[in-house]
This record gives structure tokens, sequence and C-alpha cells, in this order.
């Protein structure tokens, strides 16, 4: 008797993520449960066999939903098929407000970088903005960056990148922030009018 096989696809992998936004509001079980249906489809070949992934380098929009997200505002997927990354192009850390994000590399690799703020002991000294874990994703992983987090991304140097990335908002209507590491200032930013990351 043969064995049935069944395949995870693109629409039952959409569908698992909107059950996840319809049926929590916290935004790390949110982020958790989607990480691992992105695990799951990652596995499959995807994004490289869906019908909306192209093949230049750019930005291919997935899903997008007005109505279900962290709470509410609409989440979005999005898949990328980055260009080579320069060897002096370096990305400065942001965050995604309170929007959590969660990235998926199919494809070649992504480093992230999480930073924290370290207050001196020195009270009348500003907190600075300091590295505190960095990961390397490999095709099949997934991390999540839950809101308010600040990291930064950098695709590979060497070989093509191709990653997932799930938004629990639209970032187009988040205020966000981005870090100059040199002097921990940070500038706010919505991504529709500002630096995009």
């Amino acid at each position: 008797m043969a064995q049935a096989t069944t395949t995870y696809t693109e629409e039952q992998f959409v569908e698992d993520v909107k059950q996840v936004f319809a049926t929590s509001q916290d935004a790390r079980d949110q982020a958790q449960a989607i990480a691992d249906h992105m695990r799951r489809i990652l596995a499959t070949g995807w994004p490289m066999n869906s019908n909306k992934f192209g093949a230049e380098p750019g930005t291919y929009p997935i899903y997008a939903s007005d109505d279900l997200g962290h709470p509410n505002a609409g989440f979005r997927i999005f898949t990328y098929r980055s260009a080579l990354r320069r060897a002096d192009q370096v990305q400065s850390p942001h965050d995604h407000g309170a929007c959590f994000v969660v990235y998926g590399v199919a494809r070649g690799s992504n480093q992230q970088t999480v930073y924290a703020w370290t207050y001196d002991d020195d009270r009348t000294q500003p907190p600075t903005l300091q590295p505190v874990r960095s990961m390397l994703q490999e095709p099949g992983d997934v991390d999540y960056f839950l809101p308010g987090t600040i990291h930064s991304t950098e695709g590979s140097s060497t070989e093509e990148t191709i990653y997932v990335r799930i938004t629990s908002e639209d970032l187009e209507k988040v205020w966000r922030h981005r870090y100059n590491l040199a002097t921990s200032a940070s500038r706010a930013f919505l991504s529709g009018v500002g630096p995009q990351s």
C-alpha cells in the first residue's frame, strides 16, 4: 500500500499565519508560531517554487492583510532575492517599533546582530547602544525580533541570499528608529518615507 505524501503549500502557509493572528494577541507566542510555520514552508523549497517570486534581485510581496496582525494593523509577507552585499556595506541598527518581524533564509546567508542599551554607573551619562548577540542564518534558519528589539541585518557578500520576512504590521504605518552606533543617536522614520530596511 502506497503511503500518501502531503506538501505544505504557500496557500496553507498563509492560512496558518492568518490563524495565528486570529487566535492570539501575544507577540511572543505569535512570533514563535509563525517561525515554526516558516521553517516548515522553507523545507519545501519555497519561495523559489512560488509563482510570485521573481528571477531578478528585488522584493516580492506574497500576501498582505489589512485586518489581521499583531494587534491588528495588517501583517505582510515578503520574499527577497538580494544582490551580493558589498564588503564595505553595513546596515545600521534599527527597530520595528510596535511590530515584530520573522526572518527566514532559503538560500545564502544572513547575519543578524541584536543590540541593547548599556547604562553607565554614572547616572549623568546617556546609555550607549552595544551589540549583545550575533547569529548567522543559513538555509532553513528562522529567527524573530519582538517589538522594540534593535537589530541589524547583513546579507552575504559571497553568494545570493534569498530570504522571507513577515512583519506583524504594515511597516509603512509604523514609526520606527534607525540608530547611529558611533553616537547612539536615533532618528524616527516611517518605511514609506524614510530609509528602508
